[in-house]
């Protein structure tokens, strides 16, 4: 994992990647940051060589996720801030019981557990039912299950609109975990196969909310979702953690799940 962190880079590149990335100057981020202009010029350069508690501070004012934190650090010389604990870390359980109590809590409505590069972790009985009937059942990565399917054999008939939306989403992903290549790698897959049937990324901002439609049987079902990240956890893995949780959109979507 640490050479993964460390790449072929150095901190005063990744400090000025991150700086460039956030649209800070030299001269904003340093007003921001409370250090001088000249300071962080050094810094990117080389010039000058950061103590632990500047590069955390640095890392915090430019919103670096703990990933990026752990890699400024270790670039820097300095041992890393965040952990990736064991599943069975007894610090976790309370973490575990609630994203337990979300999934089952959520029924009869999907809830669907996913990593940081969209592998599924963890679902309810609903999200099973659901996926199983979309098509998807057999996949344990949501971008490559896409991927796997033409507009034509999806069961999102507004597949277009649906998956242009998902790429906007995965590109803001993108900018805030910074250069991750696995996850760029699934991007860009799915954003040729997106082209290659006639995508378009134009989507009606001006509607509330944009659901998803799903040909199951002789029904169309209909379900919008909102995103439950654990940001505040310390741990590594599940601080990339995210429950998506499906809700119908309208009463005959609402009975199919009920």
């Amino acid at each position: 994992m640490t050479q993964n962190l460390l790449s072929n880079t150095s901190f005063g590149t990744l400090l000025g990647d991150w700086r460039k990335k956030r649209r800070f100057s030299q001269l904003s981020f340093g007003l921001l940051a409370d250090v001088s202009p000249r300071h962080i010029s050094f810094l990117e350069t080389g010039r000058a060589k950061p103590s632990r508690e500047m590069v955390l501070k640095l890392a915090k004012f430019l919103d670096m996720p703990k990933t990026e934190t752990n890699r400024a650090l270790l670039l820097a010389g300095f041992s890393p801030a965040y952990l990736t604990r064991s599943p069975d870390d007894i610090d976790l359980a309370p973490i575990h019981q609630a994203i337990t109590m979300l999934l089952d809590n959520h029924m009869p409505y999907p809830a669907i557990g996913l990593d940081a590069l969209w592998n599924i972790k963890m679902y309810n009985a609903a999200a099973v039912k659901l996926l199983s009937e979309a098509g998807l059942g057999g996949h344990t990565n949501m971008i490559e299950a896409l991927i796997d399917q033409t507009p034509t054999q999806s069961a999102i008939e507004n597949w277009d609109e649906a998956i242009g939306l998902l790429l906007e989403h995965l590109q803001t992903e993108l900018s805030s975990r910074g250069d991750d290549p696995q996850l760029q790698n699934l991007v860009q897959k799915l954003s040729k196969h997106y082209l290659r049937y006639g995508g378009t990324t134009h989507i009606d901002n001006t509607k509330a909310v944009i659901p998803t439609r799903l040909k199951i049987g002789a029904q169309t079902i209909s379900v919008f979702s909102t995103i439950v990240n654990f940001s505040t956890v310390q741990d590594i893995t599940l601080n990339d953690l995210k429950i998506e949780l499906m809700f119908p959109m309208d009463e005959a979507s609402k009975a199919y799940f009920e």
